[in-house]
């Protein structure tokens, strides 16, 4: 986790986080079991657990529940890409091969299913109340229907960057949410709760614009994922969609499945500038937001790490 190493005990929190997460893991099944730990350690960003431990720093929770809510949200994160990798058919996730692609579709669900028990399992051991159990809920209602969104639009070369945002903000942008909240919430302090909704959101739809606008400017190996299977499944995200407003080719391009010349149009037209802007337009209001927090160290740290999201390259 290279991206953590300038902030030290962020860092070591993120360190037990993920001892909490392996230690949480029992399952009867050692190829389930295997394949859960060996997605555990093939890394990731960490960027939820990270965003809720720093949110966490405005409150007064106990350090344990702070690490527990964490390992949480990252399980809950990771119980989602493991569903989604068995729906796109993915062979590949942080450029190692996906659990479906390794144990096939059935041990993948399971590993899924799994995982989602364990994280309120987790909040339970940790005497974690009743109101942020019903967060959670809440939470993969809203992935959930962001999914399903994005599902109804597959192909549909009619649809928005209105939709498109709809959808990021249930199926990407809610757990950033959950992430930022649920430690003030947790806390009792409902109205900060609300506001790091609020920054959580912004970031989150800032961070899938991105990785959308890194999906043609980086390649498979960089990203460790294959560019452009969005596109080849149906799924058009701001850079598609706006090629789609500039150039009157992409929507028969798109169906005749000459995705190379989509690419290229992509590249030619302003695509790419206005995907990246519009990512800059959510990291401003998140940043604006954030002002409003607290006036203590964690601040500028919360800060800075929202800006770098917005220049990575991964």
């Amino acid at each position: 986790m290279t991206f953590w190493i300038p902030y030290l005990h962020l860092s070591n929190q993120l360190e037990q986080v993920q001892y909490m997460m392996t230690t949480a893991i029992h399952v009867k099944n050692p190829q389930t079991q295997a394949a859960i730990l060996n997605l555990f350690a093939s890394g990731g960003k960490r960027l939820r657990p990270a965003y809720l431990l720093l949110f966490s720093e405005f409150t007064d929770l106990e350090p344990d529940k702070r690490i527990a809510l964490a390992s949480s949200i990252e399980m809950l994160h990771t119980a989602t890409l493991i569903h989604d990798d068995v729906i796109d058919q993915a062979e590949t996730r942080r450029g190692v091969p996906t659990i479906s692609h390794l144990y096939g579709p059935e041990i993948a669900v399971y590993a899924g299913d799994y995982l989602f028990i364990a994280v309120f399992r987790l909040m339970i051991q940790h005497a974690l109340d009743l109101s942020n159990l019903s967060q959670r809920v809440e939470a993969m209602e809203k992935l959930l229907n962001g999914e399903l969104g994005q599902m109804n639009l597959k192909f549909n070369t009619e649809q928005t960057i209105s939709d498109y945002i709809d959808n990021i903000s249930g199926k990407t942008a809610e757990l950033f949410a959950q992430a930022c909240a649920v430690a003030p919430f947790a806390d009792g302090n409902y109205r900060l709760a609300q506001l790091a909704y609020d920054i959580g959101l912004n970031i989150g739809i800032a961070f899938q614009i991105m990785d959308d606008y890194l999906d043609y400017t980086a390649d498979s190996e960089t990203l460790g994922k294959p560019v452009l299977a969005d596109m080849q499944q149906g799924i058009y995200s701001a850079p598609v969609l706006f090629a789609l407003g500039a150039d009157t080719r992409v929507a028969e391009c798109l169906k005749q499945e000459d995705f190379d010349t989509v690419f290229k149009i992509i590249q030619q037209t302003e695509a790419l500038q206005k995907t990246y802007d519009l990512a800059r337009q959510y990291t401003t209001t998140a940043l604006k937001l954030i002002n409003k927090l607290p006036n203590t160290p964690v601040k500028s740290d919360i800060r800075q790490i929202t800006e770098e999201l917005l220049e990575r390259q991964l």
